[in-house]
């Protein structure tokens, strides 16, 4: 990788800064995460070519699970994570990701792009302790 590279994964671990109370990934998770054959991220960057938001996936075969969407606080709700979301769903594929139970504006934006949910993973999430929602979309 590039240091270009080590710059996006700065720039995206800042933003997962931003948006946790306590962030998932460490900075060199999030590298190494970047450099895996199965992951794509989409990013997103403002008129100073500065990452604002980023989609990571990971995929099997045709099944992509969304592992994460992040935008940073000052470009939040100005549709930035929309646009990640119609880049990836370009695709064709079936489509998976989890989301926290009392998240409803990233719920919200997930059944607009057509994902159903259907299973509770009962205590998945920690700090704080709270259910999963699943979710998916198919052609």
């Amino acid at each position: 990788m590039t240091d270009d590279d080590k710059a996006i994964a700065q720039a995206i671990h800042g933003i997962l800064r931003e948006a946790y109370l306590h962030v998932p990934w460490t900075l060199d998770q999030t590298f190494s995460d970047m450099c895996r054959k199965d992951t794509v991220y989409y990013l997103a960057s403002d008129d100073q070519n500065q990452v604002v938001g980023f989609l990571a996936t990971t995929s099997v075969m045709d099944e992509i699970e969304i592992t994460n969407l992040a935008v940073a606080k000052a470009y939040q709700s100005q549709g930035v994570a929309s646009l990640l979301l119609k880049q990836l769903l370009s695709h064709d594929g079936i489509f998976f990701l989890e989301v926290r139970a009392s998240n409803q504006t990233a719920r919200r934006l997930y059944e607009k792009y057509g994902f159903d949910p259907y299973f509770i993973r009962q205590d998945y999430y920690q700090n704080p302790k709270e259910n999963a929602i699943l979710m998916k979309r198919e052609p």
